[in-house]
């Protein structure tokens, strides 16, 4: 079996990516591309194809035109009208499938995949913000409530039998996914997708295969993948309560509820399906962890060409009969040898200059970035941000790529813009929690954005070790050359 390292792993969410594939069509070209805010999760896309912006406009206006089917946020999505309507209702061809297949998930998994789940959520939404957990009575009320069909559909109508809100996540995520990569299928020329939704994936033709699967139990970004995958031709969805809950002071439910009762489903951390369709492994993952381990199972056995990884809460792992066939070895990389540690007394300087720039009434202070990566491209220090509003502060794209996931170190590091001038700032070589980094190579990166002006970065890298260093950054739209010096510090820095 082939060896699948850490480092051949490209990240995105729950599950990473290496490249794995045949020969690509003479009239083709690789690229990839990423979006954030998309579905209110991330977007990412490999692709084979004769013209990347056709591939990319596709799949885009694919996911926006099913965003206004099936959106709970959009007031005026389909969805949302339908929630909002009593009887009968007018719907089209994209909500018909989906609700239709919900009815066969909802007989399949004796309701454990249930479309009115979404009224328990908005009850311990409800809960949590008012601080006390939701009435016992109330879940099971509720819960008796939602059980068994509650509409009727023919050609072109869905007839309600309840005025509970319907929540389509489950299924409609998965037939997004799935749609936008038919779409693309269409164009002729393209002989590979790959497209990565919030961690969900869909893949045919020579798209890259190798997938790694996620540890519940050790989430950080940089932790080695619990197990890989060999996609070909199917989708991969993961779904877990391990990183969203339901908090009430120092108890945590999971996010995910079982609409058969009413609670949070705690006794699985996370369950990876493979399968044909993204809509078969997205529901399927979802439901898998709501059954018991040995329903989960027994309904995987039934579904056809489905596999799975079940990470139960206390860490154990349970697998369908054919997912260790699509398993591929995972070779861990040696221990590195302990680094040496960053010299006493010993900083970075780096050394900024905004130039004077003509423009009037039009100039606008720039909005910069100023941070350290080690040599395995991590963040490690964000050492300074200048930007008035914090509204504005994502328009630095790079550092807020990784920064807006801790709204208290965006607060920490935020301060005002600065006029056109000469300034220094300095890192003492500590991480952004305090703790010392050890000697090495590391990049310093300075990002400007200018309203009426460029978004441009300034990227170097330096050595910090026993002796000093120094390395120019060189001037751009935005900036002069900026001076990066590694030296200990001066002793009236000391004081």
């Amino acid at each position: 079996m082939n060896q699948f390292t850490r480092r051949d792993a490209l990240w995105a969410g729950i599950v990473g990516v290496a490249a794995s594939r045949a020969e690509a069509s003479p009239l083709s070209r690789e690229f990839s591309f990423h979006y954030d805010h998309i579905l209110g999760t991330s977007l990412d896309a490999w692709v084979n194809a004769p013209d990347a912006m056709i591939v990319e406009r596709i799949v885009l206006d694919e996911i926006e035109r099913l965003r206004t089917v099936f959106s709970l946020y959009d007031p005026a999505s389909e969805l949302s009208q339908l929630n909002r309507t009593a009887g009968s209702f007018v719907a089209s061809p994209d909500l018909l499938t989906v609700l239709r297949e919900y009815a066969v998930w909802l007989q399949r998994t004796n309701g454990a995949c249930n479309p009115r789940v979404g009224e328990l959520v908005r009850l311990w939404k409800d809960a949590e913000r008012s601080g006390a957990e939701p009435d016992r009575v109330d879940l099971d009320e509720l819960a008796r409530e939602i059980v068994g069909p509650c509409w009727r559909l023919d050609a072109s109508r869905v007839h309600r039998f309840t005025d509970h809100a319907l929540d389509l996540n489950a299924v409609a995520k998965g037939y997004i996914l799935q749609q936008a990569s038919a779409a693309v299928r269409k164009l002729p020329g393209v002989t590979g997708v790959l497209l990565n939704l919030g961690g969900d994936l869909c893949g045919w033709g020579d798209a890259p295969s190798f997938i790694g699967i996620q540890d519940p139990h050790q989430p950080q970004e940089n932790a080695p993948p619990l197990t890989a995958v060999r996609l070909k031709d199917a989708a991969i969805a993961t779904s877990g309560g391990y990183q969203r809950y339901y908090t009430f002071g120092e108890r945590r439910y999971s996010h995910l509820i079982d609409p058969r009762t009413g609670r949070p489903a705690d006794g699985i951390a996370s369950a990876t399906v493979v399968a044909p369709t993204s809509v078969i492994a997205n529901v399927l993952a979802t439901t898998l962890c709501v059954l018991a381990p040995d329903e989960g199972l027994r309904l995987i056995a039934a579904t056809p060409e489905a596999d799975c990884l079940i990470v139960t809460a206390s860490g154990k792992q349970l697998r369908s009969a054919g997912f260790a066939i699509r398993e591929v070895a995972i070779k861990q990389e040696p221990a590195k040898p302990k680094a040496e540690a960053w010299p006493a007394e010993h900083q970075v300087t780096v050394a900024l200059e905004l130039p004077k720039m003509m423009g009037g009434s039009r100039y606008r202070r720039p909005y910069v970035a100023v941070w350290v990566e080690n040599a395995d491209g991590k963040p490690v220090r964000s050492i300074s941000v200048w930007g008035n509003q914090i509204r504005w502060v994502p328009e630095l794209s790079g550092w807020w790529k990784f920064a807006k996931s801790d709204r208290e170190l965006v607060n920490a590091v935020c301060k005002a813009t600065r006029a056109p001038g000469k300034y220094e700032v300095v890192w003492d070589g500590k991480d952004d929690k305090g703790n010392a980094v050890p000697q090495g190579t590391y990049t310093i990166k300075v990002e400007v954005h200018r309203e009426h002006g460029k978004h441009v970065t300034q990227t170097g890298k330096i050595v910090c070790g026993a002796e000093a260093a120094k390395v120019t950054l060189e001037k751009n739209a935005e900036t002069e050359d900026t001076i990066v010096e590694y030296a200990k510090k001066k002793k009236d820095e000391k004081k």
